[in-house]
């Protein structure tokens, strides 16, 4: 059954309509799409443009988590922006693309529903209870390396949340 809303973020606070486009490449058969999840939580990580070279995003269990190399440049390019309520009766589901259930796309023009605007998009992570790592570089090359995802690594390390006791989860242990 599919879900009756999807979310997409944006630092752009002020879209009338999300267009296709091919700006994220999951498939380059796909063509131009509109994302979306169902997962507000997991929403809330892309309000803050992203690069893999230097981010990291995911769950762990149902532990959404966030990861970043820089944290000046993330700091520096962080404005907030907004989450916003997307109908989904034009969006699909491939389960074995990008984020499985939780990646939805639509091939045609969305309308949103509504929005809630936020003025950081660390803030939005911390209130949804997105647990936030800022690990340095180093740190951030090694977590990319490992065999377990960066598992251990997060579960070695302080969130933002735990720092300022802000919806702490904490990182279950994962078995390989």
């Amino acid at each position: 059954m599919q879900n009756k809303y999807l979310h997409h973020a944006s630092q752009n606070r002020d879209i009338k309509v999300f267009e296709p486009r091919a700006e994220s490449v999951r498939d380059p058969n796909e063509g131009s799409v509109v994302f979306a999840t169902p997962d507000k939580v997991m929403a809330s990580v892309f309000i803050v443009p992203m690069n893999d070279s230097w981010t990291n995003s995911g769950l762990f269990g149902d532990t959404h988590y966030f990861v970043c190399g820089d944290e000046e440049g993330f700091r520096k390019i962080d404005r907030g922006g907004a989450i916003y309520v997307l109908p989904s009766e034009t969006f699909e589901n491939d389960p074995h693309k990008g984020l499985g259930t939780r990646e939805w796309t639509s091939k045609v023009p969305v309308r949103p529903i509504k929005k809630k605007l936020y003025e950081s998009g660390l803030e939005a992570m911390l209130v949804m209870g997105v647990q936030v790592y800022f690990i340095g570089k180093e740190k951030f090359q090694e977590l990319k390396n490992s065999l377990d995802h960066g598992n251990k690594i997060l579960r070695e390390s302080v969130s933002e949340n735990q720092k300022i006791n802000k919806n702490v989860r904490e990182i279950p242990k994962i078995n390989l």
